[in-house]
């Protein structure tokens, strides 16, 4: 998720709903798809942490 850009058609839609020019979309686009990463990775190693998986099963 955090490699996207202007190849991706989220960016796109986002640019042309928003009315944004390709400069402006790339500004925004970049700094929430890295928080979103973050967020993303966060989540998932404390979750990891809190239900591990048993590999005995």
């Amino acid at each position: 998720l955090m490699g996207s850009w202007m190849n991706d058609s989220g960016f796109w839609v986002f640019t042309k709903m928003g009315g944004l020019t390709e400069g402006e979309s790339l500004r925004s686009w970049t700094p929430l798809l890295m928080v979103l990463s973050l967020v993303g990775l966060v989540v998932t190693i404390a979750l990891s942490q809190m239900l591990p998986m048993n590999a005995s099963l």
